[in-house]
């Protein structure tokens, strides 16, 4: 590339896509391998509790790797130790060989987070000599009950503040219950643990992101840190300005010209850009997925304002309590308020939107019925209900044998 070259941001796109193993399926491979290559590339998936239709990490590499199972990123964890859990931007799966980049983060929590020494050393105690431990093998305070995730028992506190701390570690869940045990049985012995200083840091993170993002504005590249203040504290100051220009200035990134806005890239992205997009299919992201978490980058390449309304008050919401972004090819065209009925094995489409700007050929059509056909049997759905579909010409067009409910407000069901 010249010093600063022009990039079409449909093609920005579909970097962006590649890279995150959204473009051509199966790109990063299947079964074990294929999820650790996804972990890997993308650098963190995120790990989040609700499962209205399914958590957030399952979903992502299901997205990515068609015949994904549950027990995979088990194996990967707990017997392989190829990945671990810490933060990112929030809780997250990440590749087991970049432990020593969050060695500043735990240090730094250790230093400037305070907590019960004398029940600390009591957990560790119980835990070197009876193995790894659940929070729920720790007695509540007597007498007192909590009242939810928030009035978490003292014990609770403590294991998570010596798992932040890096003294303990997630060795593996079960029934999604963290399993705490000491660093030093879960950490491989072959895995670096030389602290990095904040130049290597940054350079690490930069880049790491770079590749993981394929075409990133500075805010791109930082957004999955914005932990490092809170966990490492004032001590550990990273200037990514400056270690973004060194980047540049070695040409281990080049700058791109992107509809008018500076990113920057790696060299040579753009001739692995395959000529042609498979529409096939559609696929059903998470609400939680690497490549709509940041809000404003999905606007700005996307043209796709999304936001997960979960957490918006039900009078605000414009779409629904649990929208999954709808990815065609290269472009995210609507939206599924949706629920997973686990008990009755059922599919529920609250609210199939489909954005107003996108025409409804049969060659979308069909691709979006495949892709919930799809979905649904991974998630061992065996039928499909649907409550009502924007634009209403669209629901006639959809199959027969999904059942037709009379509209209902989702969130009420939610």
């Amino acid at each position: 590339m010249s010093s600063i070259d022009s990039l079409p941001k449909i093609q920005a796109r579909r970097l962006f896509l590649q890279k995150q193993g959204l473009l051509p399926q199966a790109s990063f491979g299947r079964g074990l391998v294929g999820v650790q290559q996804t972990i890997e590339q993308l650098s963190y998936v995120q790990i989040d509790t609700i499962s209205v239709v399914d958590r957030a990490h399952h979903h992502a590499l299901l997205s990515r790797v068609p015949d994904y199972q549950p027990a995979m990123l088990d194996t990967l964890q707990s017997e392989q130790r190829t990945v671990f859990e810490y933060w990112s931007h929030a809780a997250a799966y990440l590749p087991m060989k970049h432990y020593r980049y969050f060695l500043p983060l735990m240090q730094g929590y250790a230093r400037h987070r305070t907590h019960d020494k004398k029940m600390a050393q009591h957990i560790v105690g119980r835990i070197r000599a009876d193995g790894p431990l659940q929070a729920r093998d720790f007695e509540a305070q007597p007498g007192k009950r909590a009242s939810g995730w928030w009035d978490w028992k003292p014990a609770k506190h403590v294991l998570e503040h010596l798992f932040l701390s890096g003294e303990l570690m997630i060795s593996e869940r079960r029934g999604f219950r963290k399993v705490y045990d000491l660093t030093e049985r879960v950490l491989p012995s072959d895995v670096d643990t030389r602290t990095p200083d904040v130049a290597s840091w940054t350079r690490f993170h930069l880049l790491n992101a770079a590749r993981a993002l394929g075409v990133a504005t500075l805010s791109d590249l930082t957004y999955a840190r914005n932990s490092v203040r809170r966990f490492a504290g004032a001590d550990f100051t990273p200037n990514y300005v400056n270690g973004l220009q060194n980047l540049l200035d070695a040409g281990e990134l080049v700058p791109v010209d992107v509809d008018g806005v500076r990113y920057v890239t790696t060299p040579g992205a753009l001739s692995a850009l395959p000529k042609r997009v498979d529409r096939s299919r559609i696929r059903l992201l998470s609400p939680f997925d690497n490549l709509v978490i940041n809000r404003k980058r999905t606007q700005f390449l996307f043209e796709f304002d999304y936001l997960l309304e979960c957490y918006v008050p039900q009078a605000k919401r414009r779409f629904g309590y649990f929208c999954l972004p709808l990815l065609w090819g290269d472009a995210l065209i609507g939206r599924l308020d949706s629920k997973v009925e686990r008990k009755t094995h059922c599919l529920q489409l609250r609210h199939l939107q489909i954005e107003p700007h996108i025409k409804l050929t049969d060659g979308l059509v069909a691709a979006l019925i495949t892709g919930i056909k799809d979905f649904a049997t991974a998630q061992a759905c065996q039928t499909t209900t649907i409550a009502r579909v924007t634009p209403d010409a669209l629901l006639k067009r959809l199959p027969d044998d999904w059942q037709r409910l009379r509209d209902y407000t989702a969130d009420a069901a939610t």
